[in-house]
């Protein structure tokens, strides 16, 4: 990991205006991941994800709401003062027994990925369910080819039971679960 990051659990003052400034998430994706008839396959596919400074205020307000109804945690990498990554979980319990959370959020600023900073940010998300007594982590994968290899590096694998709220909002991307082991 990166030597100046600092990782930590943001708290309700933590979030301001410009908490996702310097954040950059940009992403360009050739190829994508594509469910044809039950199998995942990947095909080209390019597409660019750049956030705005529009997209930027709506997640630092997701944020402000999420702590400010308890509906979860945030964790936030920072180098010297600045948002590099960061992590939304759930504390929303579902499935058929209550088995799962859901990871909102889970991005790197892209001059900063490759580091382990990711991989560092769901282990405190994995903490966190632990603490919550849930089985299962459940995320919803954009269809890019880096994104599913990083969960796929991570031991998830297709979620057993689909999140239908999850699938509505992104039908292109890959439900998935993390077992907490």
């Amino acid at each position: 990991m990166h030597k100046n990051v600092k990782i930590k659990e943001l708290i309700f003052n933590d979030i301001t205006q410009n908490l996702l400034l310097y954040f950059n998430r940009y992403q360009n994706v050739k190829k994508g991941w594509s469910n044809k008839n039950g199998s995942w396959i990947l095909i080209d596919q390019e597409y660019i994800v750049d956030w705005d400074d529009n997209r930027k205020c709506e997640i630092v307000e997701e944020f402000k709401k999420t702590l400010l109804n308890n509906e979860g945690s945030i964790f936030g990498a920072f180098v010297d003062g600045r948002l590099i990554g960061f992590s939304v979980l759930s504390n929303m319990k579902f499935g058929i027994n209550n088995q799962y959370i859901q990871l909102e959020y889970l991005h790197v600023s892209d001059e900063y990925r490759h580091k382990g900073i990711g991989k560092k940010l769901f282990k405190l998300c994995i903490e966190k369910a632990k603490k919550l007594n849930v089985k299962k982590i459940y995320i919803s994968a954009n269809d890019s080819e880096a994104t599913q290899k990083f969960y796929l590096e991570l031991g998830c694998k297709d979620a057993l039971e689909v999140n239908k709220e999850s699938v509505e909002r992104e039908p292109l991307d890959r439900q998935m679960e993390y077992i907490i082991k």
